[in-house]
């Protein structure tokens, strides 16, 4: 049975004394070189993740431990990786832990990399069906193999009392424990942050120039494993 999450009530930290608190955080990784519209969007969303979370912190208790998608090492290493892969969440999952917060791992190294290298097998249009079927059966092994990693580290990591918060897409189908009380985080750009999203998605790739191959729509470097 998955836990019940909760959008976003005005609780009160007696009603949840003692038990384990995650404040799910959706996440989006996008490369860099977004056009200024999508940078103020950004911009705004994460300004809003920051208050959302510090109205969550002032009524439940501070953000113990963070846990990020893609990042496979605690502490230093762990956030030289998020630094990277996320830039902006990066930067605000540093001002955590700078306020006490632990950055934990929370993928297994190998199962993530294996998950990554099926789905770019899936996503170049393999001709062969039994090929395909052999991918698509290896890729969804790996990615249970990821998601029941990651629910084991939250599992054993957050103790009872702790408030946690996890940064991940909002796809990621994990059934957390019935003990542990979820807080979706929904600030008031999400919407608009997915709205240009999908707008990207849907549009045509421009040409390539000339010397230049792999020129394409910026969203497409977006890796949203299933």
């Amino acid at each position: 049975m998955s836990a019940t999450i909760i959008q976003m009530p005005k609780p009160g930290a007696g009603q949840y004394l003692g038990e384990r608190k995650l404040f799910l955080v959706p996440s989006f990784i996008l490369p860099p070189g977004l056009p200024d519209d999508a940078e103020k969007i950004l911009e705004t969303y994460w300004s809003e993740v920051r208050d959302h979370l510090n109205g969550l912190e002032r009524s439940l208790g501070k953000v113990s431990r963070i846990y990020h998608e893609l990042v496979s090492d605690a502490g230093d290493d762990g956030m030289e990786t998020l630094t990277q892969v996320n830039p902006r969440g990066g930067a605000f999952v540093k001002a955590l832990c700078q306020s006490g917060a632990a950055l934990e791992s929370l993928e297994d190294r190998a199962l993530l990399e294996e998950s990554m290298d099926w789905q770019r097998c899936v996503s170049i249009g393999l001709v062969s069906e039994k090929v395909m079927t052999t991918a698509l059966d290896a890729f969804r092994q790996a990615s249970e193999g990821r998601s029941k990693h990651m629910l084991e580290r939250i599992d054993n990591t957050l103790a009872p009392g702790e408030s946690g918060a996890l940064f991940i897409r909002e796809d990621h189908g994990l059934q957390f424990p019935p003990d542990i009380r979820v807080f979706y985080v929904a600030p008031r750009s999400l919407d608009a942050l997915k709205r240009w999203l999908e707008q990207q998605m849907r549009a045509p790739a421009p040409p390539p120039p000339a010397d230049e191959d792999d020129a394409h729509n910026p969203v497409a470097d977006l890796w949203t494993p299933s």
